[in-house]
């Protein structure tokens, strides 16, 4: 921590960034398991218009697909009005059937890995 400090207070965005490198490695280095300290984690963010219906347009096909939210959440882009919906599922398969769902239905899919 106080290494971090040190580069938050020196402004020195290279050991800022190589510290949160070198987090996520470690992260993405346990095993996907059911157990463990830290849960692999399926998502998905999908472009959403700013209107009345859009989210329940969205859960809706999921649903009628028997595909069950674990969570959901949106977030804005100030400058365009629009936001980004993050559904995150239960199983991995789940995201894989869902990306293909709205993908089809012409909704815009992004995923951070």
């Amino acid at each position: 921590l106080l290494t971090i400090k040190e580069a938050l207070d020196d402004k020195d965005a290279l050991e800022l960034k190589n510290f949160f490198e070198t987090a996520r490695s470690y992260r993405d280095s346990f095993i996907d398991a059911g157990s463990g300290p830290i849960k692999k984690v399926h998502f998905l963010y999908v472009d959403i218009a700013d209107k009345p219906g859009a989210l329940a347009a969205i859960a809706t096909l999921l649903a009628q697909s028997g595909i069950s939210i674990k969570n959901i959440g949106i977030t804005h882009n100030r400058e365009a009005q629009e936001g980004a919906l993050r559904i995150e599922f239960y199983e991995e398969s789940a995201t894989c059937v869902a990306r293909s769902l709205l993908t089809s239905k012409g909704y815009q899919i992004y995923e951070r890995k």
